[in-house]
């Protein structure tokens, strides 16, 4: 059945690009229909998330644009079936910026149109009175910069994914303890709560890049914007023994040493570090706002558990939040660039963030609050969390290559203490050179 159903949706799928070619081939575009509408296409990948959020906004704006034929292309293969109408010059007005794309080619080659004029006035439609720069997190949004040292924003955040440190607040109300903001408070937190029957932090060691990405890369873009670029993208080996790169290393290897601050996890994978996590043998642990998710499809979350997420406290001053956001973006050969950008200002009415992020349940990119009759306690505690102010919104776009396997193995390293950081860090350098020669 599963075959049959995906057969059938690559077949509309290539039906409806078959459709849109012949009618751009014959001078269509922007030129109207016999009816009088105009076309409007949009390459919607649907295997994250599903076609309902999508089908939500398209349905919302046909019923208040029939000047406009939606020509909406769903599906898990949408992304290969439409490949050739990009190189041919034939792209889609609207494009969802999600499963495997040739974004750099785009980005190279000029195809992708930028915001940046467009969102110095443009307001949330139904909702005149509020821009979208103020409903969005501008901070998720695709930007991209050319060798004349032009930047462009060409990618309008959706939805967003991070990781975090969890914690049970049932937990810690019981205990009357806080949830430390700083490395001072996380030194003393320790020093103080941590037991060897509940260790102040556990892991998946099989897979400590959960370590690395849920507290020490928030600490890392602590240290300023430019830094933590040269670091998540390996742009030159010197950045991975600088003083600065240390400093946080050091902080790490501080925390990991005290008595009872790591639970025994080197051997365990990310369900068996969870599911012990859940028993409270741990008080915290790095993880993904998928964490409740992938726990309640195993019926595995206690009775009286209330999982909550905070931002890394290895930083000195400014908590910091690294997330990647979904996003999508606009042709700029777009045959109709108008349905585009109107469409665009559908996306971030609150009654369509909402039903984004009740649809993939995942945070939304805007500053709306999420409606608790939707959604679960622990994605509208997230969500608020990642709105608050207070914290420094950094996005995570690096690529940084073979520099990642050895930074997982090396804070594995560090935690078993058969490394030094001056040892871990050497050696990210070294891959670094080898990567950059």
């Amino acid at each position: 059945m599963k075959k049959i159903k995906k057969l059938l949706i690559g077949t509309l799928a290539l039906c409806m690009t078959a459709s849109m070619t012949a009618c751009r081939s014959n001078g269509g575009g922007n030129k109207p229909n016999k009816d009088g509408t105009t076309d409007f296409t949009l390459q919607i990948y649907t295997g994250g998330y599903g076609a309902d959020m999508w089908k939500y906004v398209v349905e919302m704006f046909e019923k208040d644009h029939p000047e406009y034929n939606v020509i909406p292309m769903y599906g898990n293969t949408v992304n290969d079936t439409m490949q050739d109408e990009w190189r041919d010059g034939n792209p889609p007005d609207f494009v969802y910026l999600d499963g495997t794309l040739e974004k750099e080619t785009w980005l190279e080659e000029g195809m992708l149109y930028d915001f940046t004029e467009w969102l110095k006035t443009a307001t949330v439609a139904g909702e005149e009175d509020v821009k979208i720069t103020d409903r969005v997190m501008m901070d998720y949004a695709h930007k991209y910069t050319y060798d004349d040292g032009r930047t462009i924003t060409f990618g309008m955040p959706l939805l967003l994914s991070s990781y975090g440190m969890w914690y049970d607040d049932a937990l810690f109300t019981q205990k009357k303890w806080s949830v430390p903001s700083n490395y001072n408070e996380l030194s003393a937190w320790v020093d103080s709560n941590a037991t060897a029957d509940t260790a102040a932090l556990i892991y998946p060691g099989v897979y400590s890049g959960y370590l690395v990405q849920g507290m020490i890369l928030p600490a890392l873009a602590e240290v300023g914007d430019e830094f933590f670029d040269r670091v998540e993208n390996a742009r030159d080996a010197d950045v991975y023994t600088s003083a600065e790169f240390k400093a946080v290393m050091n902080r790490f290897e501080k925390i990991v040493k005290k008595s009872n601050a790591v639970a025994s996890c080197l051997s365990l994978d990310h369900t068996k570090s969870q599911m012990q996590w859940l028993n409270h043998k741990a008080a915290f642990i790095p993880n993904g706002l998928w964490l409740r998710k992938e726990m309640a499809d195993l019926n595995a979350i206690p009775d009286g558990f209330e999982m909550r997420y905070a931002p890394s406290a290895l930083n000195v001053e400014q908590q910091v939040i690294i997330a990647s956001s979904q996003t999508c973006a606009i042709a700029e050969d777009a045959k109709n660039k108008e349905a585009a950008l109107e469409f665009m200002r559908y996306l971030y009415r609150s009654d369509v963030a909402k039903k984004f992020a009740e649809s993939s349940d995942s945070p939304s990119a805007t500053n709306v609050e999420l409606d608790a009759t939707k959604v679960s306690d622990v994605l509208r505690y997230a969500q608020s969390v990642m709105n608050n102010p207070a914290y420094k919104r950094v996005l995570h776009v690096g690529s940084w290559g073979g520099v990642d396997s050895v930074f997982n193995q090396g804070v594995n390293s560090i935690v078993a203490g058969t490394k030094t950081v001056d040892e871990v860090c050497n050696e990210l350098a070294a891959q670094a050179r080898k990567q950059l020669a």
